[in-house]
């Protein structure tokens, strides 16, 4: 039963990893997935790096207030509770409690871009069933 549910999770890790493969650029002439950020008012290529380095810092500096029935009063906050241009709008306005009370002081200009890159890939609406794109 072990070897079973062991061959079901490597399998599931296998098809998330190659799923999620082509959505950033690669070396090998792949197309790129480019987004305009209005913060920079640049257009920032989608790498592997940037968005992995973007959850790393996600998951140290915003998911240690905003998960549920926290004690310091943050909003629950997921990836996908917002669209793309709605976190481009948070990093842009920079009007969100976070970025008023100071907590995004310690984080450098370019950590702000990564985490933005990570949570723009996984907002709410990437996945189009509409689009060629899904289809892999």
């Amino acid at each position: 039963m072990k070897g079973k549910i062991v061959v079901i999770v490597v399998m599931a890790a296998v098809l998330v990893s190659s799923s999620q493969a082509r959505v950033f650029a690669n070396d090998e002439g792949g197309e790129t997935a480019y987004r305009f950020d209005p913060a920079t008012q640049t257009s920032r290529a989608m790498e592997f790096k940037n968005t992995w380095e973007g959850y790393k810092l996600y998951k140290a500096n915003c998911k240690s207030c905003h998960f549920r029935d926290n004690e310091r009063g943050a909003r629950y906050m997921n990836e996908d509770s917002r669209t793309m241009m709605g976190w481009n709008a948070v990093f842009y306005k920079k009007n969100v409690r976070c970025a008023k009370d100071g907590s995004w002081a310690k984080l450098s200009p370019q950590d702000l871009l990564y985490i933005n890159d990570y949570l723009y890939s996984k907002a709410y609406d990437t996945w189009d069933p509409r689009s060629n794109k899904s289809c892999g």
